[in-house]
């Protein structure tokens, strides 16, 4: 698995991906996860700060994942004190459902707490839809740690797991990567 920095061009790709999650999560699993539309602006943005990223199966390939990670949490989720500890924050983790069991996820999950190591950060942390029962238990069985639902938001469910200073193995990294 190649992972790279998200370019402009990606963008109809990451709306894909998500627009495929959702409507997958809404009808396996009832939840009203991403039914929002695709915030592009938004995505453009975190594109432009180089926190959006990539996984294909070949260097040049096309995008079968994405994750955003995050130097900061949300305030609005998070404590102060939580806070106040060096991790980093993953949003938007998405995989193309036709690659479903085969490890993207877990993979691209174990890149990303390698890099926050790398970053200095003690955890790799995640807010999750807060009634999608089966997200929570694909991060339970992947090592991350409920932390508490917070209250007054849709993906309110924080999860976080130990940074991981050890390279995952089959992850290559494809060209510069800033997150």
């Amino acid at each position: 698995m190649y992972v790279r920095t998200a370019v402009p061009a990606d963008l109809p790709r990451l709306a894909a991906l998500r627009a495929e999650a959702a409507a997958w999560i809404a009808l396996e699993h009832g939840s009203a996860q991403w039914s929002d539309p695709y915030d592009a602006q938004r995505g453009l943005a975190l594109i432009a700060l180089g926190l959006t990223v990539v996984a294909a199966l070949s260097p040049h390939g096309e995008a079968v994942a994405t994750l955003t990670l995050r130097p900061t949490g949300s305030p609005r989720l998070w404590t102060g004190e939580e806070l106040a500890r060096p991790a980093r924050y993953v949003s938007s983790f998405t995989v193309d459902r036709r690659y479903a069991g085969h490890g993207i996820g877990t993979r691209l999950g174990d890149w990303a707490s390698w890099r926050a190591a790398r970053a200095g950060a003690a955890l790799l942390r995640a807010n999750v839809w807060s009634d999608n029962a089966a997200l929570h238990a694909y991060y339970r069985a992947r090592g991350w740690r409920w932390v508490r639902t917070a209250a007054g938001s849709r993906s309110g469910a924080l999860f976080e797991r130990a940074a991981d200073a050890v390279a995952p193995p089959l992850v290559h990294e494809a060209g510069r990567l800033r997150a």
